[in-house]
């Protein structure tokens, strides 16, 4: 079992994308935070069920994960994908940029969250105990979503 200082400190570590992994699914700060909050005592509740501590990310993402569905399957609520997640722009144009995170954003659900897992610099066996699919899938979804992306921007390139 994990102790209550490592689990602190994994749980810190995971924090930033944590949040940003609840974000993908809420898009709503506010219930970003109660999935959090629900997450993390879920997980430190059931800690004792953590075989290996070198799987605590992967683990605890999927606890997130299923939180996060929870809050918004109790909301039955859409939200508008014109509010993008604050993400640093790797772009020196803040066009080019917001041009690819409306593109992701237009992304289908599925293949959205693997390929933000992925650019989170998860592993795909990591991508696929998160979303609780095989890696096989993980790999197609990541290249349908490429494919996407690449056919999205080129439409709006000649807007």
């Amino acid at each position: 079992m994990i102790s209550d200082e490592a689990f602190s400190e994994e749980v810190s570590t995971l924090a930033k994308t944590a949040f940003g992994v609840a974000y993908l699914i809420l898009k709503n700060p506010s219930d970003c935070e109660d999935a959090m909050s629900a997450a993390i005592l879920s997980a430190y509740e059931n800690r004792h069920t953590l075989r290996k501590r070198n799987s605590f990310r992967a683990w605890f993402l999927q606890i997130l994960r299923n939180k996060a569905y929870t809050i918004l399957r109790e909301h039955r609520r859409v939200e508008p994908t014109e509010q993008l997640p604050e993400t640093p722009a790797p772009f020196a144009d803040p066009a080019a940029a917001m041009d690819v995170r409306t593109a992701v954003m237009r992304l289908p659900e599925i293949q959205r969250n693997a390929l933000l897992l992925q650019q989170e610099g998860y592993a795909l066996e990591e991508i696929g105990t998160i979303l609780e699919i095989p890696v096989g899938t993980v790999k197609s979804r990541l290249s349908r979503a490429k494919e996407t992306l690449r056919t999205i921007l080129e439409e709006t390139r000649y807007e």
